[in-house]
This record gives C-alpha cells, sequence and structure tokens, in this order.
C-alpha cells in the first residue's frame, strides 16, 4: 500500500517507516522537520494546516497518524490539547473526502487519565482494557481521548476503518537500562501501572493495524504482557494500589497493568522484544 505516516521524522515514526519499507510499502513521511536519514520520501508538513495533507494523502490508501506532542508539559496545556485535536481532525477530515480507505491513531495509555492525573483516581480493575472508562484530567490523556471521538465520528460519515492504539510507555533503550532504574522507584509514572512496549513492537502494532481488514473504529492497547518490574504486579498492586476493588481472574508473576488481548485476538499482535529477554535478574543486560 501507499501509506502516509504523520510525524515520521519522530523516534516511533522512523521505527514505524522502517517496518512499513521492510514488508513493501510505498511510503510518504510528514513532519515538521525532515527524516535525519532519508529513509523514504519525506514532507515538511503542518498539520494544522489541511492544505498540506490534502497533497500528501492524494492516492494514498493509508494514514498512521503519529505527530502529536507526546506528554503534558512539553508546551502550554491549550497548545498541547488545541495542536493534537486540529492534526488528528484534519488528518481524518482529509483522508475521508480523498477515500483514503484505512488510518491509525496513536492513542495512549494516558487516555484512562491514570498516568498524568495530579491525584490518582482508583481504577475500577485491572489490568486496564478497551472497555474500562476514560477519565483524563489532564490536556494530553484529554487530547487522545477527544481524538478517538473524532475517529467515531468519521466512520459514522464516510468508508474507512481506523484503529486508535493505546500505546503504553515506549522503551526506545535496546538495553532496557532506563527502566531497570524504576526498580527502585516503582511510583514512578504509577498510572501506567508498570506497562511497557518496545518501540520495535510498537512499530509492528502500527503495520498490522494499517494491513487489518478493520470495520468502522476500534481501540486496541498496544503493550507488553508483562510489566517493567522484577515483583509480582499483585504485591505491587497490595503495595501501591491497596484500594483497588478487583483484578481479572488467572493472573500471576508480573503481568502488564494494560491487557493486550484484544490486539492479540484481533490484529494478531504479540509483542516480542520483553523486557526480562535483555536484562538478568540483576539488572545486567544479557548477551
Amino acid at each position: 500500500m501507499k501509506i502516509v505516516v504523520t510525524g515520521g521524522s519522530g523516534r516511533l515514526g522512523q521505527y514505524t517507516v522502517r517496518e512499513l519499507l521492510a514488508h513493501g510499502h510505498e511510503v510518504l513521511s510528514l513532519d515538521r522537520v525532515p527524516l535525519p536519514t532519508p529513509l523514504c520520501p519525506s514532507w515538511v508538513a503542518d498539520l494544522t494546516r489541511a492544505g498540506d495533507l490534502y497533497q500528501a494523502l492524494k492516492g494514498a490508501e493509508g494514514v498512521i497518524h503519529l505527530a502529536a506532542w507526546q506528554a503534558p508539559g512539553l508546551t502550554a496545556d491549550t497548545e498541547t490539547f488545541g495542536n493534537n485535536v486540529t492534526a488528528t481532525y484534519n488528518v481524518l477530515k482529509a483522508a475521508t473526502d480523498l477515500g483514503v480507505g484505512r488510518a491509525v491513531l496513536a492513542s495512549s495509555v494516558a487516555a484512562y487519565g491514570f498516568i498524568y492525573a495530579p491525584r490518582m483516581p482508583t481504577p475500577d480493575y485491572l489490568p486496564l482494557d478497551e472497555e474500562h472508562p476514560c477519565r483524563p484530567q489532564d490536556s494530553y490523556g484529554l487530547s487522545k481521548v477527544v481524538g478517538e471521538t473524532i475517529a467515531d465520528s468519521f466512520v459514522r460519515l464516510a468508508p474507512i476503518a481506523i484503529a486508535s492504539l493505546r500505546i503504553a510507555g515506549v522503551n526506545f533503550d535496546p538495553t532496557f537500562q532506563r527502566y531497570v532504574q524504576r526498580w527502585s522507584a516503582p511510583t514512578e509514572r504509577l498510572g501506567g501501572f508498570w506497562s511497557y512496549v518496545d518501540a520495535r513492537d510498537a512499530a509492528v502494532a502500527c503495520r498490522l493495524a494499517i494491513e487489518a481488514p478493520l470495520q468502522g473504529h476500534q481501540v486496541f492497547n498496544v503493550c507488553a504482557p508483562t510489566s517493567l518490574m522484577r515483583e509480582p504486579t499483585d504485591e505491587l498492586i497490595r503495595r501501591y494500589v491497596p484500594d483497588l476493588p478487583r483484578t481479572k481472574p488467572g493472573l500471576s508473576g508480573n503481568w502488564s497493568g494494560l491487557d493486550p488481548t484484544k490486539a492479540e485476538r484481533v490484529l494478531g499482535f504479540r509483542a516480542e522484544h520483553l523486557m526480562e529477554r535483555y536484562v538478568g535478574p540483576d539488572g545486567a543486560p544479557l548477551r
């Protein structure tokens, strides 16, 4: 397919571009800055200006929308929310007007409303699945929920299939040492409930989602099935989320607080780059 990747110059964007090219797709990257290395054709574009998108999406069969402010606090809250929502609307508006049949949106675990909450509420249950209510308190998480609502609207208007990927915290360090440092700080970004995904696996999820014969708009969690901690997750919950009403039955060991089973069932996604394959029990890198 001819696929447009927004945010192609970003860290996850470059992994995604490489993954698509490796599987025979034709790729055009859109970003505010050029690709650091010439992997594929690359246009400098401002996604808040719809005209750039109409030019880029002509003849495209799919679009993977990764461009966004990627957390609160990187810029003013109004800019985070306004930019992310406007860009998502513009991408889907141009795609539906031009008959692009498939779209993938980078949503986030932040959509659930725990990871950046000033005072973290207690989830209804863990692990979080796609049916858990979203209650964001921050500009970034709210922008992702609104982006998913925009997707709901467009699939009512046009024959387009949209996948929103609620991606866990992305690991870009092949040694996983950044996550080893969190072993001594289990409450750091507690609202992600110790979920993560390697960038290589996140890129695969983007490819699988754009290739899948989906109907309408569907939401998928994208994460590793295990947590980034050594301790059993049940023990961490007793210690740090003691008011949690319930966990799903049948879980043991260091299970992830984000449930990836729908993505495995529908998309065929299964994370391969797991922390335990790269780091020993003492935290040292494995050969």
